[in-house]
């Protein structure tokens, strides 16, 4: 059976339509736009940057788009081209018609993801995961946010710190900078990467910050969103971890105050919804063995896509999951200006078309 042909898409600026601003990226020096190709009138997201405006950083930018050029894998977020006119940067790639993970969930599920959309997600950016260790990277920035869903599956994206732990043909037991840019992403990452001491840390930290992805999915609320950085890194320094929460957790009111920046009335709310479910005992030993202190105790990417909480996704996906909550894409054609509504807070798109689709394109 013949393999699909791929789209050609051209570097000619004059064939794409810049329909309209889905947001800002890199610290709001890029903007990020619905595009159209008119040749064949596919949609596409066009990242669209001023090269004077990147200055220092557009090392950053360039590496990205190397990493991307490297690896081939379904999820692995890709771009399809990129180019240069007059003084502009564009790189244009596959629209994720459902956006990020975690604008969906807000939008669909604000206090988590039903378990079956969560592990049918984790299964995806685990595969994804698995290949970029294979291939001798680390990813140092999972979260939410740069995981991206189209109508079939997830797909990991945010490689702008992205770096390999292979040196001139060998690979490189420990590193120990911070990545550049990480700010944004500190709950995230393996307390190994943030004590930033001799022993330095290796793709297991990935590990770690894939498990806190999956709290983050699951509760509905960023990790450690209410710690001070200080006080976060002192929790992942003794031990303290994140949970998903449900009735086997039964979280108090104190606990929820120190994991979510709300009114006490949102706290009750949330606290009686989170008491009502009940998630796997397997997705529960997933999350603790990821989550383990010692980078040595956690199980390997490649390990973990043998583990038993993927045998209730065995013979569904994303799209089937999706269908059953009557979570529909949005019809890109027919959009017109007068259709959206675009939040300059958060950098995401919100149309009035009845899709719920939000996009959130901050990859810092």
């Amino acid at each position: 059976m013949a393999e699909p042909q791929k789209i050609p898409f051209d570097n000619n600026i004059n064939h794409y339509t810049l329909k309209v601003e889905l947001g800002k990226c890199f610290g709001n020096r890029g903007t990020v736009y619905l595009a159209q190709h008119r040749p064949t009138r596919a949609h596409v997201a066009v990242k669209k940057f001023l090269v004077e405006d990147l200055k220092n950083d557009i090392s950053y930018v360039m590496d990205e788009a190397k990493h991307l050029r490297e690896f081939d894998h379904p999820n692995i977020l890709s771009y399809h081209t990129a180019f240069v006119h007059n003084l502009d940067l564009y790189f244009v790639l596959p629209l994720m018609c459902f956006g990020s993970s975690r604008d969906n969930m807000l939008n669909y599920f604000d206090t988590g993801y039903p378990e079956p959309i969560l592990v049918c997600i984790l299964r995806d950016v685990l595969q994804g995961l698995a290949y970029l260790h294979w291939k001798g990277y680390i990813h140092r920035s999972i979260r939410a946010s740069h995981i991206f869903l189209n109508e079939s599956r997830a797909v990991l994206g945010g490689f702008r710190v992205c770096t390999s732990f292979l040196g001139e043909g060998k690979r490189v037991r420990n590193l120990h900078e911070l990545p550049a840019h990480s700010t944004k992403s500190l709950n995230w990452l393996a307390p190994e990467v943030l004590a930033q001491n001799l022993l330095g840390y290796t793709e297991k930290s990935d590990v770690y910050s894939l498990a806190i992805t999956v709290c983050e999915l699951a509760n509905g609320l960023e990790p450690f969103c209410a710690h001070t950085t200080t006080l976060m890194l002192t929790e992942k320094m003794r031990g303290s971890l994140p949970t998903l929460l449900d009735a086997s957790t039964i979280p108090s009111d104190d606990v929820l105050a120190q994991t979510m920046d709300a009114k006490s009335n949102e706290i009750v709310s949330r606290q009686m919804l989170y008491t009502s479910r009940q998630f796997s005992d397997a997705l529960h030993r997933f999350t603790e063995q990821c989550l383990e202190r010692d980078p040595k105790c956690r199980p390997s990417s490649s390990d973990l896509l043998s583990h038993p909480v993927f045998k209730q996704v065995t013979h569904t996906n994303i799209k089937e999951q999706f269908a059953y909550y009557s979570i529909q894409s949005t019809d890109f054609d027919s959009i017109q200006d007068h259709d959206i509504d675009i939040s300059n807070t958060f950098s995401q798109l919100q149309m009035s078309t009845g899709g719920g689709f939000e996009w959130d394109f901050d990859d810092s």
